[in-house]
């Protein structure tokens, strides 16, 4: 990531509220997960500070884990914000130390022991001290425009740059990389890109009960083997067609597979227009008749509202044929736009979310929702801790997929559903 420092062509927006507060306003009710950490660059003594050395003060950042989820905003005085997950405070903690070492000659910082100490780095909980951090924000930008004379009465004002540090830049995806990817992908041994997780019934404390595995494309290690510079979901259109490219060898891959591990009870991930082209008569033809009812064909949500007329097409015409069909990316606010009848799917995948509490609370016709649904058609699926199946549980739903169920069911001895022969 290149982060250029001293220019003119920051980004403009028509009122006074800065890109920090439009991203605070994303995060909605999950802010309070969230701590600001405010390094007040301008207050360094030597104002003939390295560019590099500024750069270094970013760069440091970069370190960050893909859990804390941080974003980095560059204010118009060259105060830099990072906001993250409050679990990983440790982790920016750790960035300040290496931050006192970059600018260890700096007189501001002679004789200091700590960087907050001497007001060159503050954190906020934005749990507690949301109002404060947002003044605090306001009052550097105010102070800044002012100073550089960059004040207009339409109030267009100077923003934040934001940086976002969860993983570094990477290149977009072409029609000529596509076609690259495609043809490795027409000869790959592509067993072994395929992954499975398992979904399970959870009631308490018991241990979990394997109902069936998805089996799915690992698209990072595809990307690292293949493309390890390349965002392979950075366009839409590109990665529809790779999707589908995808969808066929999965199904190509399950059709030859005979070693006797795969007797049944998964699902598959693929896309409306895979269900009707000839690689799923194909793979139709090449199924026992007896497995295809514990086959489940999982259909992304957003696919399935892009053509409804297609997916009533290729949902009825899999479920004539004995599959069964499953909503998947459902977020928990949108369960109340989702009339599981006129859709006529054998299962619904929602996402958890800590929000997931908010909406129980604040939403008094939830449980109608739930109940609309058929909770015992409900799976919770991207769940990291013990939290989701508690709430879960209470609703009455008992179905759960994620790292969380991996990790309970990781004493257990199992088959592998795909091995190398």
């Amino acid at each position: 990531m290149g982060i250029l420092f001293g220019q003119k062509n920051e980004k403009k927006i028509a009122r006074r509220d800065t890109v920090i507060f439009d991203y605070l306003r994303k995060l909605d009710s999950s802010v309070g997960n969230y701590c600001a950490l405010f390094l007040s660059v301008h207050k360094l003594q030597n104002q003939n500070l390295r560019s590099t050395d500024k750069q270094a003060l970013s760069d440091t950042f970069l370190g960050l884990s893909e859990a804390a989820k941080a974003e980095l905003f560059i204010l118009p005085n060259e105060d830099m914000v990072v906001i993250f997950n409050r679990m990983c405070r440790d982790e920016v903690l750790a960035c300040l130390v290496k931050i006192r070492f970059i600018l260890h000659d700096d007189p501001l910082l002679k004789n200091a022991e700590d960087l907050e100490g001497i007001g060159l780095a503050k954190i906020y909980n934005l749990d507690t001290q949301y109002e404060k951090f947002c003044a605090d924000v306001k009052d550097v930008v105010k102070s800044s425009i002012v100073l550089n004379n960059n004040y207009t009465k339409d109030e267009n004002v100077v923003a934040a740059q934001s940086y976002n540090l969860g993983k570094k830049s990477k290149k977009e995806l072409t029609t000529d990389m596509l076609a690259k990817v495609q043809k490795i992908l027409s000869v790959a041994d592509f067993s072994s890109f395929i992954r499975r997780q398992s979904v399970c019934a959870i009631i308490g404390n018991a241990v979990p009960q394997r109902v069936f595995d998805e089996v799915y494309v690992a698209i990072p290690d595809l990307r690292d083997m293949l493309l390890p510079d390349v965002d392979l979901t950075s366009n839409p259109w590109l990665f529809l067609s790779l999707s589908e490219t995808l969808d066929k060898r999965v199904l190509e891959t399950i059709s030859r597979h005979d070693d006797g591990s795969l007797l049944g009870n998964f699902s598959i991930n693929i896309n409306v227009s895979t269900i009707l082209s000839d690689a799923f008569l194909a793979f139709d033809d090449n199924i026992n008749v007896s497995m295809r009812s514990s086959i489940i064909l999982e259909l992304q949500l957003v696919d399935i509202l892009s053509d409804i007329r297609s997916f009533i097409l290729a949902k009825t015409f899999a479920q004539a044929r004995g599959y069964k069909v499953c909503i998947d990316g459902v977020s928990v606010d949108k369960l109340k736009y989702l009339n599981r009848t006129n859709l006529d799917c054998n299962l619904i995948k929602i996402i958890w979310h800590p929000s997931f509490l908010d909406v129980i609370h604040e939403d008094k016709h939830f449980m109608d929702y739930v109940n609309k649904a058929e909770r015992a058609k409900m799976i919770i699926c991207r769940i990291d801790d013990p939290q989701a199946v508690q709430v879960g549980n209470s609703l009455g739903i008992n179905l759960y997929q994620g790292r969380y169920v991996q990790r309970l069911l990781s004493g257990q001895n199992r088959k592998v559903v795909f091995a190398k022969r």
